[in-house]
């Protein structure tokens, strides 16, 4: 099974539009949201491989719906080699210094951002905007579920700042045979109709991340050979799947 995101168009636009945020225009903020599964994560990672790393340096917060405002500064203070201080203000101002003399851009890019909490997003927009000349020595990629603009938007000093605000959505139904292809065996993916196709992509609402175990198990449940898994197959399986 090939493990590499397939490159599905609602994700290349995406890339794309960070990409020219980030680098070329040089976007203090930005926001990224989708579902569960629309592959948020697996685009962050292809944008950072892409990264130039000379020209920036990347410090990833995965699962950090519950960082802290003094874990965010020790962990970013320790990634820039600070010594932290057992006061928060004094490791802060350490940071900021530590930020000022670095000679890359710092990406802090933060997923699972939307149960931050709310001292943490003032400390967000405090390394952001902490150059009085307006140097953008740090670049904040904001990333979760739908409900992070929920939360965004209760931060309104923040969220006017956010000019980049997009939406992973999934495939389309026209690009499964090929995502499907990306992923298994072609002799086990031609044994799906279009039936079948539709009923899976029904079922995940497009998103990759819940089709494909959707897919495995059904194949599993298939069993080995050429024959097709007829729709009513596919269905019994997800019924399964949904219900395990």
């Amino acid at each position: 099974m090939n493990r590499s995101p397939y490159p599905f168009r609602d994700f290349l636009r995406v890339k794309d539009s960070l990409v020219s945020a980030i680098v070329e225009d040089g976007e203090t903020y930005a926001m990224l949201t989708g579902d569960t599964g629309t592959g948020k994560t697996a685009l962050m990672r292809t944008l950072r491989g892409e990264m130039d790393r000379a020209r920036h340096r990347i410090l990833y917060f995965s699962a950090a719906n519950k960082l802290g405002a003094a874990g965010l500064v020790k962990v970013t203070g320790e990634a820039l080699r600070v010594r932290t201080s057992m006061c928060h203000s004094v490791s802060l101002d350490r940071l900021l210094r530590a930020i000022e003399e670095e000679s890359r851009t710092i990406l802090l890019w933060i997923d699972e951002a939307q149960g931050l909490p709310t001292e943490t997003l003032t400390e967000i927009r405090a390394l952001a905007e902490s150059d009085l000349d307006g140097a953008c020595r740090v670049q904040i990629l904001l990333a979760g579920l739908p409900k992070l603009r929920v939360t965004l938007h209760e931060q309104p000093h923040l969220w006017r700042r956010i000019i980049v605000r997009e939406e992973i959505i999934g495939l389309d139904l026209d690009e499964m045979p090929a995502f499907l292809t990306h992923h298994f065996d072609q002799a086990q993916c031609s044994r799906l109709c279009e039936q079948g196709l539709a009923a899976l992509f029904e079922r995940a609402a497009g998103a990759p991340g819940r089709i494909l175990p959707m897919c495995r198990s059904v194949f599993r449940r298939a069993g080995a050979g050429k024959t097709k898994i007829e729709p009513e197959q596919v269905e019994d399986s997800l019924e399964r799947w949904e219900i395990a």
